[in-house]
């Protein structure tokens, strides 16, 4: 399946961050600075967009100290974007209450 492209103001609108670099041979071939923008999901896992390109990317580190990539998945659209990103959220909907169906006897 083709990778679809996702636009700039729906990744932002995800939460992603973007840092721009000083890379001035990148800055003259194309005429605005590179920049990297991403969204971290965990210690090792986060997601990358590529400006140029406009499609995502999910890879997998063995640490953050090293950065080596182990594993890297491309995002189809950004119903598939969205999945993931609910998928590490920690903002999880919690469907059942299991409190309340523990009662004590007094």
């Amino acid at each position: 399946m083709e990778q679809e492209k996702i636009n700039y103001n729906q990744i932002i609108a995800l939460g992603f961050t973007e840092e721009i670099t000083c890379d001035s041979v990148y800055e003259a071939i194309n005429g605005y600075p590179y920049c990297i923008i991403t969204k971290k999901l965990t210690k090792t896992i986060y997601l990358d967009w590529e400006k140029d390109t406009k499609l995502c990317k999910m890879f997998r580190i063995d640490s953050p100290q090293n950065g080596n990539i182990q594993a890297k998945l491309p995002i189809i659209n950004l119903q598939h974007l969205k999945q993931i990103i609910s998928f590490f959220s920690k903002e999880k909907e919690q469907t059942f209450d299991y409190y309340t169906c523990h009662k004590t006897k007094s």
